[in-house]
């Protein structure tokens, strides 16, 4: 194909094209781009940040300063009508008109909110509020402690009155010791936010602590935000004199809470003191870095447009032999091994595409083989060949062992053409392998009309004891169809023994060097094969071991007897399993219980104890043959008693 793109394309064409993408991109250095870029945004937020906050902490100073200034003019105020001896006598004489009259022309003249005149008991004499206003409910007892325990004799404090702070002060009427107290006052409402902000730069806001949430009594902030505040404050963790970001009406401020007092100064007499909340918008702070942040974003932009129009050209050039390798791709995922990829460059895409034709010789060569070699072993031992290098050996795992066998094939075989016995065999095969692997085992080997599987090899489940018995189960369900099938087709029904052993077994490559057959060797096997040959003695489709019964705890099972069986001298338990647990009616697990109960008598020697549940228990088509073989063992019994010794067991010397 040619490589001959146009234009920028043309000036970037190297032979290498790694060395295309390495000299475009390094090139434009877009990464230094956006990383000065968000460096330099970085540096601004920081620099806004850091000067707010000295702005805020200036303004707090400031705001210190006027509260106490304000507070110092009204303690002189207060102490200039304290000193004035026509306030005194008036107040001496009881002329109370004489002294509210003073209190008002002292008031307009320090332009205060309220004056009053106090008994040393804290009791209003008088005040500078009209009638119809109201006395206010005061308590001055925790403002008079402060006064009586100061050098000054006089005090400073902020209280609600009405639900709306004041600051008052408080200066003793000395005549010349105190007789009373006078106490002024102004209000901290929104018009004295404003004052602050003027001077501050910030708005300002008072928030006090009553009740179980935070109260703004006044701010400069318009209301949608001041609505907000509190919210917002009360779900942030902050520390007083110190700046942080609040969220409020998706804006965020830069805020600083101070104290309304300063730190060692007067608190609140209630003991709920204000705090001043100094805020300024991050964002208006930002404003002037706009510019500089949009001439970053522009430069930014160019240096993307470049890189598109650079990197289309280059993709030009290689789009062709890409598609052409995605196309190929797409056939081999397919299992189309045969397609091939013809690339006429010779930089690194005509040697991704002359590997990828060596990948597909190699696939198609493979899977040949894993083909033949999955019809011969079972698909998970092909896997696990496939998978790791072949040689001679085993390891020791445990593994649940299942044989499966067709009672009485040698006569059936004896009766049918070969053609037919074929037939008929792979049909029975083909039905019991897919029980099998359905239930994650896999199928060790074929012995004429057998089948052993295996359990927890190659692969370990967890549940491998389970999946063994849940696959005897399953075997048992599905040869009434195939049996169902075979009376229609004119072949013969059979009948089929399942055993089971789950054991410590070796599983492995065995075989000479020249031919290996992956499979499970031991003890554990042979006592499976066993098993499985006892379900013509017992009359009973499936038996499993006293091992493959406690690991598998999930079903329902009866104990049919503990036996020696050829090979091994130690006593075995037997069970066949039932069903799942629950599955067993109320009849079923009665007849359960009392065939136990049987099977305990007659291994404590209690014959006709024994003999008789075995009677009452009736002789059900299931049940017959191991009902008669119990009743022959109790008559040979009751003739020949086993030794003193007997343990209830009984030998088995064929399989």
């Amino acid at each position: 194909m040619r490589d001959s793109p146009r234009g920028f394309g043309r000036f970037l064409r190297f032979r290498s094209f790694r060395g295309r993408i390495l000299f475009f991109f390094l090139s434009l250095l877009l990464v230094v781009q956006v990383g000065a870029f968000l460096a330099v945004d970085a540096a601004n937020n920081r620099s806004a940040r850091g000067q707010i906050h000295e702005d805020l902490v200036v303004g707090s100073r400031v705001f210190a300063r006027l509260v106490e200034g304000r507070t110092q003019q009204l303690i002189e105020a207060a102490r200039l009508l304290g000193g004035d001896y026509a306030f005194k006598a008036a107040f001496a004489s009881q002329d109370i008109d004489t002294v509210v009259s003073a209190l008002r022309n002292h008031q307009s003249r320090i332009d205060s909110d309220m004056m009053m005149l106090f008994s040393l008991d804290a009791e209003l004499i008088a005040s500078t509020l009209r009638p119809a206003e109201g006395a206010p409910e005061l308590d001055l007892a925790a403002l008079v402690e402060m006064a009586d325990d100061s050098d000054s004799g006089e005090a400073a404090a902020v209280l609600l009155v009405g639900g709306r702070p004041f600051r008052f002060v408080l200066v003793p009427l000395l005549a010349p010791l105190p007789v009373a107290w006078i106490a002024v006052a102004f209000v901290l409402d929104d018009r004295f936010s404003a004052s602050l902000r003027r001077l501050t730069l910030a708005h300002v806001s008072l928030v006090g602590k009553p009740g179980d949430g935070l109260a703004v009594h006044a701010t400069t902030l318009p209301p949608p935000l001041r609505e907000a505040l509190p919210t917002a404050l009360a779900g942030d963790a902050w520390q007083r004199d110190t700046s942080f970001l609040l969220d409020l009406g998706g804006q965020e401020y830069v805020t600083l809470v101070t104290p309304l007092t300063p730190a060692g100064g007067d608190a609140a007499a209630d003991g709920d003191a204000l705090h001043a909340v100094l805020q300024r918008s991050l964002d208006q702070a930002l404003a002037p870095y706009d510019r500089l942040r949009a001439f970053l974003l522009g430069l930014i932009a160019v240096a993307l447009t470049v890189s598109l129009i650079g990197a289309g050209a280059i993709a030009r050039g290689v789009t062709k032999p890409v598609l052409e390798l995605v196309a190929a791709a797409r056939k081999v995922e397919a299992g189309d091994y045969t397609e091939t990829v013809a690339v006429e460059q010779r930089d690194e895409i005509g040697e991704l595409s002359d590997s990828f034709n060596r990948m597909t010789r190699g696939l198609a060569e493979r899977d040949k083989v894993r083909d033949m070699l999955g019809k011969v072993v079972d698909p998970a031992v092909a896997e696990e060949l496939l998978s790791r290098e072949v040689a001679l050996g085993g390891e020791e795992r445990e593994v649940s062992v299942l044989f499966n066998d067709i009672r009485g094939f040698t006569a059936l075989s004896e009766q049918q053409p070969p053609q037919d016995l074929v037939a008929f065999l792979n049909t029975y095969l083909t039905r019991m392998t897919e029980i099998i692997e359905a239930n994650g085992g896999i199928v060790d080997k074929y012995i004429g009309d057998a089948i052993m599987a295996l359990f927890g090899a190659p692969l370990p489940h967890g549940d491998d004891p389970a999946r063994a018995v849940r696959t005897a189960l399953a075997m048992q369900r599905v040869l009434g169809e195939v049996n169902r099938d075979f009376a229609a087709r004119g072949l013969p029904v059979i009948d089929i023994g399942v055993g089971i052993n789950t054991g410590v077994v070796v599983t492995g490559n065995m075989g000479s060097r020249s031919r290996l057959n992956y499979t499970v060797i031991g003890d554990g096997v042979n006592l499976a094969a066993r098993v499985e040959g006892l379900t013509r003695i017992y009359g009973v489709p499936a038996i499993v071991t006293e091992s493959t019964m406690r690991a598998a705890p999930a079903f329902v099972y009866r104990e049919l007897d503990r036996v020696r069986v050829k090979g091994r001298q130690g006593a075995v338990g037997i069970y066949e399993p039932l069903g799942e647990n629950g599955a067993a009616g109320e009849e079923q697990a009665g007849r359960l219980r009392r065939f136990h109960e049987a099977l305990e008598l007659h291994r404590e020697r209690k014959w006709d104890e024994a003999e008789a549940i075995l009677v009452g228990l009736g002789a059900p088509p299931r049940d017959r043959r191991l009902v008669d073989l119990y009743r022959a063992r109790i008559a040979r019994y009751r003739l020949e008693p086993p030794p003193a010794d007997w343990d209830g067991s009984v030998a088995y010397g064929a399989k």
